[in-house]
């Protein structure tokens, strides 16, 4: 501090600093905005391009009611859609007439028409597939085989499996560049495997935190975000350099499973399966986090942004409910969730139950 004789020079300096230094930035607080029930063992949850509508992975219900709808905005259900066997993950084409589906015990990918709610073609894959992922001209779908050790690469003019690309062990969460680079976080190998060039036949391998889950990509692709699901921590990969290293590593809730950013780039939410119960947000300004645990919830699976990156929805793999959870003020009715959640039975895990990735 300055002394009572300071120059007036070395008080306007000191007064300037002040004005000149950044404020600090608040972490978002979250609260929870609404809530619905699904069906048995909701796993994952994806908005359609549209932004109007989720859908949910029901993981527990096997030939029927394995994917539920519901108002993005309400989460009022919107019904059920049924194919045979047991539905894991799901991905959009741009216009949202199609919803690929990844069918664990079928080991294959089914394409449902969304008008009709029906399975028009239904594709081989490789053993277990979880994660998908669609090229950006929407002629390639990708499938990560989860017992299978390995990647389906599908031409969906041809429908069927044109190449099995080899990876680490239960690879997983994925992401593919425009540039056609694609991304496969292995949850049992602590890396990921990058292919690409043509007919993604080059290969190479990235070491990473152990049991790395999720990857999304911002949306203007210079950083891929990885869950590290065992050190629960969020990694922002710098994909502009030659090393892929992680420019930033934020902690974040236990156990983040499913990870989602907005489309603005700005917050990065995951879905936190430990038992935090919780929902993670990390403001990339500042890499600031803020971890709220949601009532009722238990063990965060799926996670998808809503349109304007304030609010997301999330599901509790061991209660049966999808919930929309938001940055305080940013809609929905928490007085009247909050209650709701206090009078309706919910769930609980198994041991069993919480050995499901």
């Amino acid at each position: 501090m300055f002394s009572r004789r300071a120059p007036v020079t070395e008080v306007l300096f000191f007064l300037g600093a002040l004005l000149a230094a950044p404020a600090a930035i608040a972490a978002p607080q979250l609260e929870v905005q609404e809530v619905a029930g699904t069906g048995s063992m909701p796993k994952g949850v994806t908005l359609s391009p549209d932004g109007t509508r989720l859908y949910v992975t029901n993981f527990g219900q096997a030939n029927g009611k394995n994917l539920s709808m519901y108002d993005a905005v309400t989460l009022a259900p919107l019904g059920d859609i049924d194919v045979p066997g047991i539905v894991v993950e799901s991905v959009f084409n741009a216009d949202g007439s199609i919803l690929y589906a990844s069918n664990f015990p079928r080991d294959s990918v089914q394409i449902i028409d969304t008008k009709t709610r029906r399975v028009t073609r239904e594709i081989q894959v490789g053993l277990h597939p979880k994660i998908l992922v669609l090229s950006k001209d929407g002629k390639t779908l990708f499938a990560a085989n989860w017992n299978g050790n390995s990647v389906s690469e599908i031409d969906l003019a041809r429908g069927v499996t044109v190449r099995t690309h080899q990876a680490g062990i239960h690879p997983r969460g994925m992401a593919l560049t425009s540039a056609g680079s694609l991304y496969v976080a292995n949850f049992d190998s602590a890396t990921i495997d990058v292919f690409h060039g043509n007919d993604f036949t080059q290969n190479y391998t990235l070491s990473v935190c152990p049991i790395p889950r999720h990857l999304v990509l911002a949306p203007d692709e210079k950083t891929m975000f990885l869950s590290c699901y065992h050190d629960s921590q969020l990694w922002a990969l710098d994909l502009t350099g030659i090393s892929e290293r992680a420019n930033h590593i934020v902690p974040v809730g236990k156990l983040p499973k499913s990870i989602d950013v907005s489309r603005d780039g700005k917050y990065v939410y995951s879905a936190d399966y430990g038992p935090s119960n919780s929902v993670s947000i990390v403001d990339t300004a500042d890499w600031s986090a803020t971890t709220y645990t949601v009532p009722g919830m238990d063990r965060g699976s799926g996670i998808a942004v809503l349109p304007g990156g304030r609010r997301a929805a999330v599901t509790g793999w061991c209660d049966n409910h999808v919930y929309i959870v938001g940055i305080q003020g940013s809609g929905g009715h928490p007085a009247e969730t909050l209650a709701k959640i206090q009078r309706t039975p919910h769930g609980h895990c198994t041991t069993v139950e919480t050995t499901q990735n």
